[in-house]
């Protein structure tokens, strides 16, 4: 999974699977998709989990692809999931 994967919210194929607030995570940083401000993991931030139908390739039993998105904060979350 990509660190810096940023999905549009307006791409019909990911879905948000869940919003959630997170603490002592992960012990690194991340760039919060919105405002572009450092979110460091380990502190309170909010993460949306997107997810969606892959096609895998021959013999791989993958069928699912899912990112996770830190951001500093609910109010950017909310930002970002109503963005057009």
């Amino acid at each position: 999974m990509s660190g810096t994967c940023c999905p549009q919210p307006t791409t019909p194929e990911w879905t948000v699977r869940q919003v959630i607030h997170r603490s002592d995570w992960k012990d690194t940083t991340r760039v919060c998709p919105t405002c572009g401000e450092s979110v460091d993991l380990m502190c309170g931030h909010c993460q949306v989990e997107l997810d969606r139908e892959r096609t895998p390739p021959p013999g791989s039993k993958l069928t699912r692809e899912r990112r996770l998105l830190a951001f500093c904060d609910e109010e950017c979350a909310t930002l970002w999931l109503d963005a057009d």
